[in-house]
């Protein structure tokens, strides 16, 4: 062998040599290899995957258990109901309660009652509101999918888990803010005429001169925004409803600049103080059950600009609450209507011998005359029967859910009227002797 051939040999020898000590064999490769995937198996074994029923209920669904804040159902109820109410300690006896109460469709999981619940909002909502409910759809959406396809939890038991609302359907209803609205409009709202003359923002300048824009109190057409105002200047108090100032102040138990607009215990004010008292106790969660419940009032009613008065009222009578009831004749069955067609309480001036207010019309609830009551409040001119009762022994400063009856009545009279609307055309007529 040549010396070249020698040299060459030698030469390639020392590349190999050279390459083997830059770069692994292909069995160190396959060695290597072989022990990250026993490695990553491991780990398998150990970790839950990042999707699994369980690692979604931890991270996801427990978080909201643990929160401080309400969740998206204080958008629609004032209380009764939280999504915290329908989480268990585990995940076992909180899928397997959802299912037993037909709120998680192991089926059709997406179609699941709970998520129809979370997604419901109301009309007006807020950046905020919108993001936590997306947040706890997501999530309840993602662990509800994969708590369904895991056979373990399909066949968990109920046990003990006692989950959702711990009070009455009823209280739930209740505490809905369409309700609670509603519940405005009836008791609050129907009277706001009263109120108008100083605290809407179409009829009050002069007091918005001579006080600032906070006296307009009255949203124009908007009795959610007025309400919200009411409970966000502390207008109303929740936490002292007989302290609030839509009580004190109309009663003058507050200085008010318009004097005295209510008498506690007159229709008004106890239509106020119903719904403040109301609105307290279901924001504050002390309803429980059905039993609980304050009861509907009877009687339809909403404010008129229809102005009555009655002249040679007895001065021994001053100050005292007179309450006028109207009946209307019904020349079909030639009698006085059972039911009033209007009302009207406030103190008497003795002084000048007389006692006028605007009158509030009435029906029964649910009555087809108390649609037309909602819709126009007004009077048909004819012939009416005026019951009279004064609150002559005070019961109604002791007790503001007292009613005049009986032992309160001091006459009768009968009258005709076109009943024209406004202060300067009341209807006038005497008190009878």
């Amino acid at each position: 062998m040549g010396n070249a051939t020698l040299a060459r040999r030698a030469s390639e020898g020392n590349s190999r040599r050279a390459s083997s000590r830059n770069s692994p064999s292909l069995a160190r490769r396959a060695s290597v290899l072989v022990i990250a995937v026993l490695i990553l198996h491991s780990l398998s074994a150990i970790a839950p995957a990042a999707d699994s029923a369980l690692d979604l209920f931890r991270q996801r669904i427990t978080p909201i258990l643990q929160a401080k804040n309400p969740s998206s159902c204080s958008e629609c109820h004032l209380s009764g109901v939280d999504l915290k109410d329908y989480i268990g300690k585990t995940q076992e006896e909180t899928f397997a309660a959802l299912r037993d109460a037909g709120l998680v469709d192991v089926k059709k999981p997406a179609q699941s009652k709970l998520l129809a619940f979370i997604a419901r909002k109301p009309a007006k909502t807020s950046l905020v509101s919108d993001k936590v409910r997306q947040q706890e759809y997501d999530a309840f959406k993602a662990w509800i999918e994969a708590a369904s396809k895991d056979p373990k939890l399909a066949a968990a038991k109920t046990g003990d888990a006692n989950l959702g609302p711990s009070v009455d359907d009823e209280v739930i209803r209740h505490a809905r803010k369409d309700q609670v609205l509603a519940s405005f409009l009836d008791n609050v709202w129907s009277e706001v005429g009263r109120c108008a003359a100083c605290h809407s923002p179409d009829r009050n300048q002069k007091q918005v001169k001579e006080h600032g824009a906070k006296v307009s109190w009255i949203k124009l057409r908007d009795p959610q925004g007025t309400l919200d105002d009411l409970l966000t200047t502390g207008i109303i108090d929740a936490e002292a409803p007989e302290q609030s100032l839509l009580l004190m102040k109309p009663t003058n138990q507050v200085k008010h600049g318009g004097g005295v607009k209510l008498v506690i215990g007159d229709q008004t004010y106890k239509q106020f103080r119903a719904f403040i008292e109301d609105y307290a106790a279901s924001s504050a969660g002390k309803y429980k059950t059905a039993k609980d419940l304050p009861q509907e009032r009877v009687e339809a009613s909403a404010v008129t600009d229809i102005w009555f008065k009655l002249e040679g009222v007895p001065p021994k009578f001053d100050q005292q609450l007179l309450q006028v009831d109207l009946y209307r004749w019904d020349e079909k069955t030639k009698n006085w209507s059972q039911d009033r067609w209007a009302t009207g309480d406030r103190q008497v001036f003795g002084k000048g011998q007389l006692w006028q207010q605007h009158l509030s019309v009435t029906a029964p609830r649910n009555s087809s005359r108390a649609k037309e009551v909602a819709e126009k409040p007004t009077l048909p001119a004819g012939k009416y029967l005026a019951k009279i009762y004064i609150d002559q022994a005070g019961k109604l400063q002791k007790d503001y859910q007292a009613v005049l009856g009986e032992g309160d009545f001091v006459g009768q009279f009968e009258f005709d009227s076109k009943w024209p609307a406004g202060y300067g055309a009341m209807t006038s007529v005497r008190f009878p002797k």
